[in-house]
C-alpha cells in the first residue's frame, strides 16, 4: 500500500548517523541536511551512535522530538536497530546506506555508493508498508540464516577490514573446509529433513554481495521464503554460485524454497544465527514469524 504523502512535505526529521559506518566521512552529508532544511523549511535533529545504549537514547529523543521520518545513516546493523524501534509505531523509516553490505537498500533500489544521492532520491520517494520478521526474539527485515553464510558473516563481523573484497576472501578461505550439517525445517507450507550447506530466511531478494538468494521475494506480501541450499558436491560450487549471480538459484537441483508465514528450524548441533548482518548466540532451534506490513519505509 502506498501513502500519497510526499516526503519533502513532511516537517520533522530525525537522523541516526553511525559515524564510523563504511569508513566514510559524514560531514558533507550533514551539510546537505542543513541546506535542505533551510530550503524546505523543516526541522531536524541528529544523533550520532556510539555503540553504548543507542537504542534507549534514540527512543528518548524520538519521543521528545516526535519526528515524521527517522533516517538511519549507516550499515545493516544501524538500519536494523532503527527499524526495530519504529516497527508498528506508524513512524516512517528512511535508509541512507553507508555500510559494507546494504542488502535491503539494494533491494529497495536506494543508491548505495552516494549518501547525498540516496537522500535526494528518498526526499522525492514514496512511502510503502513492508513486512517485518522475528527469529526467536530477534527482529529483522531482510535476511536471516544459519549455515555457511552465517559462518562467514560471523568471521566478517570480527574482522578489522570491511567491504566486499574482505567478504569474498573469507568465502574462498572457508568454503572447502566447511562441513554441511543436518537440519529439520517445519513450516505451514512444507518441510525438509537432511543435510544443508545453508538455510536462509528471506523477506527480500539478495545478499549485500549482490548474489540473489530469493528471486521471487516480495517484502510486502505477508509471506517469507526459506531457501535451503542442500549439500552439493564441491565440484558444483561454481554452478551454484553462477545461479546465485544470475538470479536463477531456484532452478538448481540443490535448492528448495518454501514460501510460508511461520517456520521452525532445528539444528542437530548448535549453530550460528545471523539476522540482517547481526550475530546471535548459537542456537539449536529458531522460530520464524512475520508481521504483515508492520513498518512504513521510503522507497525511491
Amino acid at each position: 500500500m502506498e501513502n500519497k504523502t510526499r516526503v519533502d512535505q513532511l516537517n520533522r526529521f530525525l537522523f541516526i548517523i553511525n559515524p564510523i559506518a563504511g569508513e566514510r566521512d559524514k560531514g558533507t552529508f550533514v551539510k546537505l541536511i542543513d541546506r535542505e532544511s533551510l530550503h524546505y523549511g523543516w526541522q531536524y535533529q541528529i544523533y550520532n551512535t556510539t555503540g553504548k545504549e543507542d537504542a534507549e537514547n534514540i527512543k528518548g529523543i524520538s519521543e521528545a522530538f516526535d519526528p515524521d521520518v527517522v533516517f538511519a545513516v549507516g550499515g545493516d546493523g544501524t538500519v536494523n536497530m532503527v527499524a526495530e524501534l519504529l516497527d508498528g509505531t506508524g513512524k516512517i523509516l528512511g535508509i541512507i546506506p553507508a555500510g559494507s553490505g546494504n542488502g535491503l537498500a539494494k533491494d529497495l533500489k536506494i543508491p548505495h555508493n552516494n549518501m547525498e544521492a540516496a537522500f535526494e532520491a528518498l526526499l522525492h520517494g514514496q512511502i510503502q508498508e513492508i513486512d517485518t520478521l522475528r527469529a526467536n526474539e530477534h527482529f529483522f527485515m531482510h535476511l536471516a540464516d544459519i549455515g555457511f553464510n552465517a559462518h562467514i558473516v560471523k568471521l566478517f563481523s570480527r574482522s578489522n577490514s570491511r567491504g566486499l573484497t574482505t567478504y569474498i576472501k573469507f568465502v574462498l578461505k572457508e568454503f572447502y573446509k566447511y562441513s554441511t550439517h543436518y537440519y529439520r525445517v517445519d513450516t505451514d507450507n512444507g518441510s525438509f529433513r537432511g543435510k544443508a550447506f545453508m538455510i536462509t530466511v528471506a523477506n527480500s531478494n539478495q545478499f549485500g554481495s549482490n548474489l540473489t538468494i530469493n528471486p521471487d521475494g516480495n517484502w510486502a506480501d505477508g509471506k517469507f521464503e526459506i531457501i535451503i541450499i542442500k549439500r552439493f558436491p564441491k565440484k558444483q560450487a561454481f554452478m551454484v554460485f553462477w545461479r546465485l549471480l544470475t538470479k536463477r538459484i531456484k532452478f538448481s537441483p540443490y535448492c528448495i524454497i518454501l514460501k510460508c508465514t511461520q517456520a521452525r528450524v532445528i539444528c542437530a548441533k548448535r549453530r550460528t544465527l545471523q539476522y540482517d548482518g547481526e550475530i546471535a548466540k548459537k542456537v539449536r532451534a529458531v522460530d520464524f514469524n512475520i508481521n504483515h506490513r508492520n513498518l512504513k519505509i521510503i522507497v525511491p
